[in-house]
């Protein structure tokens, strides 16, 4: 009939790794709870506007609406995330070089703008910096 496959030596008493029965390395890592994480957002960043994963079209229309209605409320600075784009066609990015382009050529509602520090998103983000809106009565 068929061979019996011999035992090889050290199997079976807790020796070294076996078939299966090897140790990932998520088993060995620590668990992090939710709470411990430290939290996504600087506590003196400005109010933001989240383009990340949106078309070009869409995120240029949030853009704009988003910006009115912040300088509206009287807001001098937003953070603008756009993200890196790594994951963009041919690796290309896309939304922040339109946002940063948006913002040069809307002067009317930007005073200007700028690399976000890395605390807000670094290179995945801008700051920018609103005109004062005019209330004629």
């Amino acid at each position: 009939m068929g061979r019996k496959k011999s035992r090889q030596p050290g199997a079976g008493d807790g020796s070294g790794p076996h078939r299966g029965k090897r140790r990932s390395i998520r088993y060995e890592s620590q668990e992090e709870w939710p709470e411990d994480r430290p939290q996504g957002r600087a506590p003196d960043a400005p109010p933001q506007i989240l383009l990340r994963k949106l078309t070009l079209d869409e995120a240029l229309r949030r853009l704009e609406a988003q910006l009115r209605a912040h300088a509206a409320q009287g807001h001098t600075e937003v953070l603008v995330v756009h993200g890196k784009n790594t994951n963009s066609l041919r690796g290309i990015p896309i939304l922040g070089p339109a946002a940063r382009d948006w913002c040069n050529k809307h002067r009317d509602l930007v005073a200007t703008w700028r690399e976000a520090p890395g605390k807000w998103g670094g290179a995945g983000a801008i700051v920018v910096t609103l005109k004062a809106q005019r209330t004629d009565p």
